[in-house]
């Protein structure tokens, strides 16, 4: 079979860029050589290979964990089984603590729940002269986080263990921010959830019967770890901002402010730590 069929074979099965995406893969083509080489046979090795990729995006395997790797603004990062895929709504709670971190020298930030290490990453390549701390629990996941930390040769503090322990090792009033994109989906909805989501780590994606698990215990245990004017910044689920904000006003943040998805979903929240 030349490319250029074998191009039109996964093409009518899946979208065009996934149908590139997997041929750059298999064969080392990118868009412009696969144009090139269309009519250039390819081998029984790699035609097998194609269509066993194919029988696996079929079955809702993600294309993410196919290719090894996936984008996050505008940086590649390792995934695979065991850690959670990047996603453009993170992106909304990385840009909202831009502007308050442009005012700070050498910003001490705290991500917990780090996964594949996007938020961490994106932040100390954004700020070279912050001192940044990940926390991760998940033995699947830190080897993604280790390597790509090394990938993109930053300098970032690791922490592996449970969050609801691990707190007592931070030093109160330490942090100038706490990020996080925690679990958040509800017990009842992991079971409605498409198949491609289905394949990521269930701990990376459950927060409990109703999703806010997660956002109690950092609220809890975190809050005195930042600074008196620190930041404390979520990733949200749908319908979850009242919740969090609640809890937040109840530790004494002020600020709180929400930040919305292009689904106009309120998609992040940041408030302001004041020490009572």
């Amino acid at each position: 079979m030349i490319l250029a069929e074998m191009k039109n074979k996964l093409s009518s099965e899946l979208n065009s860029e996934e149908s590139k995406s997997i041929i750059e893969m298999v064969t080392g083509f990118d868009s412009m050589g696969q144009i090139l080489n269309s009519k250039k046979e390819v081998s029984k090795e790699q035609e097998k290979e194609i269509l066993e990729i194919l029988h696996k995006r079929q079955n809702g395997y993600p294309l993410q964990y196919i290719l090894g790797k996936w984008s996050f603004m505008g940086n590649d990062y390792f995934v695979g089984e065991g850690v959670l895929i990047p996603r453009d709504d993170t992106e909304v709670v990385v840009s909202s603590v831009i502007p308050y971190l442009r005012n700070i020298d050498s910003p001490k930030i705290l991500d917990l729940c780090s996964g594949s290490g996007i938020i961490p990453i994106t932040l100390k390549k954004m700020f070279p002269s912050s001192e940044v701390h990940a926390l991760e629990l998940s033995d699947k996941a830190i080897v993604y986080l280790e390597k790509n930390i090394k990938f993109h040769n930053c300098n970032i503090i690791l922490h592996k263990g449970d969050l609801n322990l691990l707190y007592k090792d931070f030093e109160e009033g330490y942090f100038d921010l706490i990020i996080s994109n925690p679990p958040y989906i509800k017990q009842e909805d992991m079971l409605t959830l498409q198949e491609e989501v289905k394949s990521e780590p269930t701990m990376a994606l459950e927060g409990g019967v109703t999703g806010l698990d997660f956002y109690k215990a950092i609220v809890s245990k975190y809050s005195s770890k930042l600074k008196n004017g620190g930041m404390l910044s979520f990733e949200l689920g749908e319908n979850q901002f009242d919740d969090v904000k609640a809890m937040m006003t109840e530790k004494g943040f002020a600020n709180i402010k929400e930040f919305l998805d292009l689904g106009n979903i309120q998609r992040a929240i940041n408030g302001t730590y004041l020490l009572q």
